[in-house]
């Protein structure tokens, strides 16, 4: 299926448009509905067939806009080094994935690094155009374990520290979302405090926190783990270790990487169910060699010379589908994963994750195989199909 941005649509916003199709997903099931959109809201709900409408999807799923939390870049693009013109670049792909808002995600890098990065993402912020939201940053890196660092550069690893984090985030202009953390390197946990001040989520990361610590760190601010069984200590008979931690404590999100690569379909749904509906967040920890070097292999993962992985190359939608159809777990634990759990793990859910009234019209049109048919960022139609 070939897919067009609809550019005539965006030039100017759309102040009222209806539509409508047989299965809209509303408080997790679908219903007959149609939708009214006015001035980037969902203004009202009303019976399907009621009122004239602009676009009737027919038997279509009409789902909110997907939300990845977790994502580094896209062919040669990169959170880490953006210019603005390749962050639109970045942003105007995302809805061909059904994503409307995602967080630019930076890993290990040097400080100097950091900060030009977040002073040049934080200029796209609100910004829509033809393309996704970045609803803000999300730090994976430098406060970090060494042991546990996977793929990423062992010379800027740091401990947490509480006043380089507030720097960040006023660079950021308060707009970091969530924060990585080895919560063992976290000394008193006055790193995680300093978070919880701020009103950052931080999520369990590259880490090798046994279980207690883990529990422990929920106290100070910590409410996920990050892509939940890579880069982490694993479980033992006698030692649950971070990944246990992450399946076990009720408080905490589950990151998971549906590629079939980062973790198998097995583990895949072991998470799930352990997690349930509310707890899973999908994350597709996209690599800058996305759809760069592997064209459109979606489910494949990339590695350094060593072996060690680094990045994924998995499109959001079909990581809904593999949640459903490879890993087996519910529907409304794969769409709640990719919709309204990031949404309330990032502190957004008050405007998205879910088509209701008064919401941003985020809006993904897919068919039953989740290929995305057309998407609306804040009620500009920007991609439809020819």
């Amino acid at each position: 299926m070939k897919f067009t941005i609809q550019r005539e649509s965006i030039k100017g916003q759309v102040n009222l448009l209806i539509i409508q199709s047989k299965k809209v997903w509303i408080k997790e099931s679908f219903i007959p509905m149609q939708i009214e959109i006015e001035d980037k809201k969902i203004i009202a709900l009303h019976e399907y067939g009621s009122k004239p409408i602009d676009k009737d999807f027919g038997e279509l799923m009409i789902l909110p806009g997907f939300i990845d939390i977790h994502c580094h870049g896209y062919k040669g693009i990169s959170a880490n080094n953006p210019t603005e013109e390749s962050l639109r670049e970045w942003m105007h792909h995302m809805p061909y994935e059904g994503v409307t808002s995602f967080l630019a995600t930076t890993s290990t890098q040097a400080y100097e690094d950091n900060v030009n990065a977040f002073k040049t993402i934080s200029r796209l912020y609100d910004e829509t155009g033809d393309g996704a939201e970045i609803l803000g940053i999300n730090i994976e890196g430098n406060f970090i374990s060494h042991e546990f660092r996977g793929a990423q550069d062992p010379y800027t690893i740091i401990p947490p520290n509480p006043e380089i984090l507030r720097e960040y985030h006023a660079l950021a202009e308060g707009r970091i979302k969530s924060v990585a953390c080895a919560v063992e390197k976290d000394e008193g946990f006055e790193f995680c405090k300093a978070a919880k001040e701020m009103g950052i989520p931080v999520s369990v990361a590259h880490s090798g926190a046994k279980y207690e610590i883990v529990a422990e760190s929920i106290k100070y601010g910590v409410k996920a783990a990050t892509h939940t069984g890579n880069a982490m200590l694993g479980i033992h008979h006698r030692e649950p270790g971070t990944f246990g931690a992450a399946l076990l404590l009720d408080d905490l999100y589950a990151e998971v990487i549906a590629d079939g690569m980062h973790i198998h379909f097995g583990i895949v749904k072991m998470i799930g169910r352990m997690k349930g509906k509310d707890k899973l967040i999908l994350v597709t920890d996209s690599s800058v060699y996305k759809e760069y070097e592997n064209g459109e292999k979606g489910s494949e993962a990339f590695f350094t010379k060593d072996g060690r992985l680094t990045g994924s190359a998995l499109r959001v939608n079909k990581g809904v589908y593999n949640l459903i159809y490879k890993a087996g777990l519910p529907f409304e634990t794969a769409i709640n994963a990719a919709t309204i759990n990031p949404a309330v793990y990032v502190g957004e859910s008050h405007r998205k994750g879910s088509i209701e009234q008064g919401k941003d019209a985020d809006i993904v049109v897919c068919d039953d195989a989740f290929n995305v048919i057309a998407a609306y960022t804040m009620g500009n139609n920007v991609v439809g199909c020819e």
